[in-house]
């Protein structure tokens, strides 16, 4: 059984306060990343344009330290990438969800230095849950009877 979290941004307020003068749009992206890790998987970028679907574990609920861990980032003309800002999702504000129910949380970003931000980040999330065969299952299963050849007409 595995659990797919279907974590969907609705909006963002407050971004345009990191604009300036260098670069006076900006272009945001956001990373997801699980923890406690279960593998050693590198953070997830947008399936879509605002959607992500995250594989969880059943033990990730049940775990008081999980959260997934949402940074947003800018692309910039010079110096490449530059975090706008971040924030953590606990387990415990997603909660067990009935599977297809939506829950819709807001958080304010950090800063780099983890100071309180002036941007809110309105996310929903709804949980899917899937039965997933195995990698370890074989696939091509062996089975035991009766040869049959093929007999052609005259």
């Amino acid at each position: 059984m595995t659990v797919i979290l279907e974590l969907t941004l609705i909006s963002t307020e407050g971004l345009n306060n990191y604009t300036s003068y260098l670069n006076p749009t900006i272009k945001p992206f956001i990373t997801l990343t699980k923890f406690p890790p279960a593998t050693s998987t590198p953070p997830k970028a947008c399936d879509n344009i605002n959607m992500f679907h995250v594989p969880l574990d059943p033990t990730f609920f049940s775990d008081p330290s999980s959260c997934l861990y949402l940074q947003v980032f800018t692309k910039r003309r010079i110096m490449g990438q530059a975090q706008l800002g971040w924030c953590f999702i606990p387990a415990s504000d997603i909660g067990l969800l009935t599977p297809g129910s939506v829950r819709y949380l807001s958080y304010r970003l950090r800063g780099k230095d983890g100071s309180r931000g002036h941007a809110i980040i309105n996310i929903s999330v709804r949980l899917e849950i899937t039965t997933l065969m195995s990698s370890n299952m074989d696939t091509c299963h062996t089975v035991i009877g009766i040869p049959v050849t093929t007999f052609r007409g005259t």
